[in-house]
This record gives C-alpha cells, sequence and structure tokens, in this order.
C-alpha cells in the first residue's frame, strides 16, 4: 500500500505545482509586531502536539492576536474526540481527493479567510497540510525546513537534526520577534 500512497502524493505534488505556477500570489512579510490574524496548520493526529499548538496559540492570543487552527488528522473519518469551534477546525482523508490533495470546498473557512501569517507547526513533509499552506490566502507562510518546503513557504525554519514540534515553535517565534 505504501507504493500506492506514494505514487498518490507524486501525483498530488505534481498537481499542486502546476496550480502554483499558474497562480501567482503577491506575499509580503508584516513585522511581527503589526501582525493581526495567525493562521495555523498543524497535525492532531498525537495529542501532546495537539496541546503544544494549543498553548502556543493561547500565548499568542494573549499577545492581542487572532488565531484561528486548522488540524489534520490522518484517518478516513474524523475521531468524535475531535470538535470544532469557533477558533479552529479540522480536515481529515475523506476531505482529500485521489491524489491527496483536499477539495477546497470541502475544508471549510479556513482558506477564505485573509492571515497576515500562516504558521505551518509540524516538522514532516505531509501533503495536505503543505497544500492547505499553498491555497491559502495567507500574506506569508512560514514552516519547518522539510524537501521540497519553499514550494509551499515564504520562510523556513532549520532545527538542524531536532525534529519535534516544541523546538519548532520555539524557532519560529524567535525569528518571527527578532526579525522588524
Amino acid at each position: 500500500m505504501k507504493i500506492i500512497e506514494d505514487i498518490k502524493n507524486y501525483t498530488g505534488r505534481f498537481i499542486l505545482s502546476r496550480e502554483l505556477s499558474q497562480k501567482k500570489v503577491k506575499r509580503a512579510f508584516i513585522p511581527f509586531a503589526e501582525v493581526q490574524h495567525i493562521g495555523i496548520v498543524y497535525s492532531a493526529d498525537n495529542k501532546n502536539e495537539e496541546e503544544e499548538v494549543a498553548n502556543y496559540a493561547n500565548k499568542l492570543r494573549s499577545e492581542g492576536k487572532k488565531v484561528f487552527m486548522m488540524g489534520y488528522v490522518d484517518q478516513k473519518h474524523l475521531p468524535h474526540t475531535k470538535k470544532f469551534n469557533m477558533q479552529s477546525e479540522f480536515f481529515w482523508k475523506e476531505k482529500l481527493n485521489g491524489v491527496n490533495l483536499p477539495i477546497k470546498g470541502k475544508i471549510g473557512r479556513f482558506l477564505d479567510l485573509d492571515f497576515d501569517l500562516l504558521l505551518n507547526l509540524y516538522t514532516g513533509v505531509s501533503l495536505p497540510m503543505q497544500a492547505i499552506a499553498a491555497y491559502s490566502k495567507a500574506k506569508y507562510r512560514m514552516g519547518s525546513n522539510i524537501t521540497g518546503g519553499l514550494d509551499f513557504y515564504d520562510a523556513m525554519i532549520d532545527t538542524g537534526n531536532r525534529k519535534d514540534l516544541n523546538f519548532l515553535i520555539e524557532q519560529i517565534d524567535f525569528y518571527l520577534k527578532a526579525i522588524k
């Protein structure tokens, strides 16, 4: 089954790259002090990582930022433990097409929101989450240094050999506040 998933992902990346080359979106970095609306894309499969993302989102909210989160669940159906609320949504395999790309009309309102900043808080290669970053109307997109990431992000943070989410969040937070 892995070979089938690899073929679907390869095809999906090809299609997504072609879509992106035809669509020129104007991106612009906004100093963090001026950022008002932040979108966060994350993997909602690991409870500890999900809590780390929620804690960081709450920290950003305490700094006066509006934060909206989109969690990806790598399962055919959304588990009953996942709840939608005013500040977060989920998408899962049922919301993907045959080549693992999100079906835009089934994702919810996340893709319609104009974020000043989109944070991709995951450390592994994930076509569905990368596609959400690519489809986003965010002015600036930031994420982990992953293979092919610059196709979907405007800035990538290199965490070296440390591939844990907490370290990525620390590095993103540091660079956001250091760059004026």
